[in-house]
């Protein structure tokens, strides 16, 4: 089980540093979470490659269609709410984070005490990692229990 924040994510929808570890992740049909707030991060970032003219409308195009799918058929999102955000007011106490890192790692943390019940529950053996290109926060994951799947790592 694996949850990506957008750092990661965003490398589905690109030819970079970390891509094929993230398109292989995907082929492997394991299941995949995100926060909702991944949608913005996303598409922001694919419109600043456009804007920055590494992109062409029609490529613009392209990964909107490919992530849109992705996000419909492909990805478990999370919604943002109390119990998801749980944590955040402890991470960014602890921890300096950007918001958006703090909702990411709050989310992935509710994941995982949630997977942890219903695995004590069903006597499962899967953990959740956490995906992440940023490695600040890929510190404050570890810090946090988590196993961390950084794709750039793994090229």
């Amino acid at each position: 089980m694996l949850y990506l924040d957008s750092s990661a994510l965003v490398k589905r929808y690109s030819d970079e540093k970390g891509s094929p570890a993230v398109v292989a992740r995907f082929e492997s049909g394991e299941k995949i979470f995100t926060s909702m707030l991944s949608f913005g991060e996303v598409h922001s970032s694919i419109a600043r490659k456009f804007r920055s003219r590494e992109l062409s409308s029609l490529e613009l195009a392209k990964l909107r269609e490919c992530f849109l799918d992705d996000w419909l058929f492909g990805l478990s999102v999370l919604n943002m709410d109390g119990s998801t955000m749980s944590e955040l007011p402890r991470l960014v106490e602890e921890y300096d984070l950007r918001a958006g890192d703090a909702i990411q790692l709050s989310t992935a943390i509710w994941l995982k005490d949630t997977n942890r019940l219903q695995r004590r529950r069903d006597r499962l053996d899967e953990n959740v990692e956490f995906g992440v290109a940023d490695k600040r926060l890929a510190m404050v994951a570890n810090d946090c229990g988590f196993v961390v799947f950084n794709p750039e790592d793994e090229d």
